[in-house]
């Protein structure tokens, strides 16, 4: 390549100051190529507790479990990405194929008799394989994560009394207690400490009090908080209670409520309360996995400019992008002290790539023609929740 300005010093045909020696060499190093991380980037394509129970010959129990395991893991996986009518519609591939897909198989918990193993398992599979599987069989999918929201949860007893912080509040204890997820959106819940106390009332909350919202959320480093009502009625007669379920989330892009009415054994609150939580679940994870849902055959390509005042932001944006699944290939084109020029194919479209970057606190503003400038999001200086 014939030396520019902004190489010009590395072949010594010119001064050139450290900060753009650093910056040509974390190009170099960067070999052209930006790719997303796996291990950021594939965190969708891991189950966790994932349930089996076997019975047969003692000798291969266990190697029977694990087969098992690792099919269920791909449903779960599968369910958690593309629409469930299309999923029901899917033939696996064999065991074998399987288990080819898989990166490694982690045991949490088993108990083995004569005849009988019951198990817990985490797998984490390559998400080429399955990325290629859905794309073979036409089947849109989602691997963008979103940031984390702050789940705010309020509880309204069957007396009528409405509360946030406190042992009363046993909708908090509910999702306090959940098990581990690695879906879409992962849910964090405030530690309910003073500072918490100090800065949100459920009265604030539930009327959407934007500044406060906005401070919790940045304290537990959160994209999105949601406020979210559970009020149980008292036991009816019939020996049923119900419990209802009024959700808002606020976000960047404005606020989106979801409502749902559960009903249970009266004597089994905690029960109801379990699975009020699935069901608020489902209903984040389905908004995100449906606005994000990208044709896996659908690939674009923009023209990129990074502005760059130093190489501390060329090598946070470098470890961004890493993050960002819906990245296919990242070409560096051309560095120099006020910036870099990146050619960047992708799946999916616009508005889905803009997104997916904003949740890796990057921002794309396109300026047509297939081009954009990309920077850091401004919440990618935000100080650490305590």
């Amino acid at each position: 390549m014939a030396p520019t300005g902004g190489f010009r010093g590395i072949f010594g045909l010119g001064k050139i100051n450290n900060i753009l020696a650093l910056l040509l060499l974390a190009g170099l190093l960067l070999g052209g190529l930006l790719l997303p991380t796996p291990a950021l980037a594939q965190n969708v394509y891991v189950a966790s507790g994932v349930p089996v129970d076997v019975t047969g010959d003692a000798a291969t129990l266990r190697d029977q479990a694990v087969v098992m395991a690792q099919r269920e893991a791909l449903k779960k996986i599968l369910a958690e990405i593309a629409p469930a009518d299309q999923v029901a519609g899917l033939i696996l591939p064999s065991d074998d194929v399987i288990g080819g897909w898989v990166s490694d198989v982690e045991i949490e918990e088993e108990k083995m008799a004569a005849t009988h193993y019951i198990g817990r398992y985490t797998v984490r599979f390559q998400a080429a394989p399955i990325q290629e599987f859905l794309g073979s069989e036409g089947v849109a999918f989602a691997e963008t994560r979103s940031k984390q929201m702050l789940l705010i949860p309020i509880f309204t007893d069957e007396t009528g009394n409405t509360g946030l912080w406190g042992p009363t509040n046993q909708w908090l204890a509910a999702w306090t207690t959940r098990p581990p997820s690695n879906a879409l959106v992962p849910i964090v819940v405030p530690r309910g400490d003073h500072d918490d106390q100090n800065t949100l009332s459920a009265t604030e909350a539930l009327g959407g009090n934007e500044p406060k919202l906005e401070f919790m959320g940045e304290r537990y480093q959160a994209g999105d908080v949601v406020v979210a009502e559970a009020r149980m009625s008292p036991a009816g007669a019939d020996g049923r209670r119900s419990l209802a379920l009024d959700v808002t989330r606020h976000g960047l892009d404005g606020t989106e409520k979801f409502q749902e009415t559960l009903t249970g054994d009266a004597a089994d609150p905690d029960g109801l309360m379990v699975q009020g939580v699935a069901t608020v679940q489902a209903m984040l994870e389905g908004a995100w996995k449906d606005a994000n849902l990208v044709d896996p055959n659908q690939r674009a390509t923009v023209s990129v400019h990074v502005p760059l005042a130093g190489i501390e932001q060329w090598v946070a944006i470098k470890r961004r992008l890493g993050q960002v699944s819906l990245i296919k290939g990242v070409n560096l084109k051309e560095l120099a002290k006020s910036g870099a020029e990146l050619e960047i194919s992708y799946a999916g479209d616009e508005a889905q790539f803009i997104r997916a970057l904003s949740q890796a606190d990057l921002m794309m503003v396109p300026s047509g023609e297939g081009m954009a400038t990309l920077t850091l999001g401004a919440s990618s200086t935000a100080t650490p929740a305590p």
